[in-house]
């Protein structure tokens, strides 16, 4: 049964308006991540494997010193600090915890603005937050923040997918293109407002790469904008095309039954000739 089915399948992936839409489709999710992973590897083959050798050195030595002159209150202040993953709320906000007390001294007399807890449970980090991290790990990128853009640039793999699928079901099928067209007009909106969104977040801040190893393309909100870029124009190039095909499909509909009325009035574009 299954054999059959994919036999069945076979003539509409052989048509021509399906391979294109696919392999379009397959060009505009995989073209931003060679990119940004070529861009990044770029960068480590540069700098970012001096900074890994360094940093790997560094830890080394620190562990032996660590081993040989164990400060018990040191090893007390390094226990507390855990890097916590973008969905683990519960690890985040004992870690908040951990670094308001050690910002104001264990007292809370000290005023200062209250960020509302959505800020946190999306993954957003105060200065306190970040001064924590990087006080403990030398690193003042948000790993959370990484986590949670991770997680955003799955679901868009995820709709890409199902959007590809979805079109090729209906060109494959040679059924009406109105649904897929406004789905690839949704598209093309909601891939202009991640890409404008993400751009804004990307750092450029020469500070947040000093202890990376993979720099400025190194950054999720990158690959995220080079994906919604892609992702935009594979969606309003297929939309004017779907456009523009149903309309000479039209033309020539309205043509061939203009031909077939005179045709059977006794009206021929012979006699009107002669």
């Amino acid at each position: 049964m299954n054999f059959n089915n994919a036999k069945e399948l076979l003539p509409y992936l052989k048509d021509p308006w399906t391979i294109s839409w696919l392999v379009s489709g397959l060009l505009a999710i995989f073209i931003p991540l060679i990119t940004w992973s070529a861009n990044k590897s770029e960068y480590y083959s540069s700098y970012g494997y001096v900074k890994e050798a360094e940093d790997y050195y560094e830890q080394q030595q620190k562990y032996y010193e660590e081993q040989q002159n164990a400060d018990d209150a040191y090893d007390a202040e390094v226990s507390y600090y855990k890097d916590c993953s973008w969905f683990n709320w519960a690890c985040r906000k004992q870690q908040w915890a951990y670094a308001t007390y050690d910002e104001n001294g264990g007292n809370g007399d000290e005023e200062e603005e209250v960020l509302p807890g959505w800020f946190y449970f999306l993954g957003g980090e105060n200065e306190e937050m970040q001064r924590w991290k990087e006080e403990n790990t030398g690193d003042r990128v948000s790993s959370s923040s990484e986590g949670g853009l991770k997680f955003v640039y799955a679901l868009t793999l995820i709709l890409s997918f199902v959007l590809l699928g979805y079109g090729a079901f209906v060109i494959g099928k040679k059924q009406s293109a109105t649904n897929l067209i406004v789905l690839l007009g949704l598209t093309a909106t909601i891939g202009l407002m991640n890409l404008i969104m993400n751009a804004a977040g990307i750092s450029a801040d020469d500070k947040d790469f000093e202890d990376s190893y993979d720099g400025w393309y190194g950054q999720m909100g990158v690959l995220l904008v080079y994906t919604n870029f892609w992702m935009m124009l594979f969606s309003l190039g297929f939309c004017a095309i779907f456009l523009v095909k149903a309309f000479f499909e039209k033309k020539n509909g309205n043509k061939g039954d203009k031909v077939e009325n005179e045709a059977e009035a006794g009206v021929y574009y012979g006699d009107v000739v002669s």
